[in-house]
């Protein structure tokens, strides 16, 4: 979920803590319409994030390229993606 939050930060809104109950939080999220357009861009975006690119690499190192692979693609594939192989 702090992913999520910091997108939105990163796009200029506003993220508000308003309450925790137990091991629960619950935000608002406030900012203008462009703000919003920024925030669903990088939503959008092909990167990937950090921990994503960690797992594919420690996957890569112990052999599992090709898993890998099948796993980049389906991403492309499910976003419309045209790629060539």
């Amino acid at each position: 979920m702090q992913d999520v939050l910091d997108k939105a930060r990163e796009a200029g809104m506003a993220v508000l803590l308003d309450a925790c109950i137990g091991s629960e939080r619950f935000h608002s999220v406030v900012g203008s319409e462009a703000a919003l357009a920024r925030f669903a861009a990088l939503c959008e975006s092909g990167v990937a994030d950090l921990e994503t690119l960690s797992r594919w690499a420690d996957l890569c190192e112990r052999g599992a390229g090709a898993s890998v692979g099948e796993s980049i693609r389906s991403v492309l594939d499910a976003r419309n993606y045209t790629t060539s192989r």
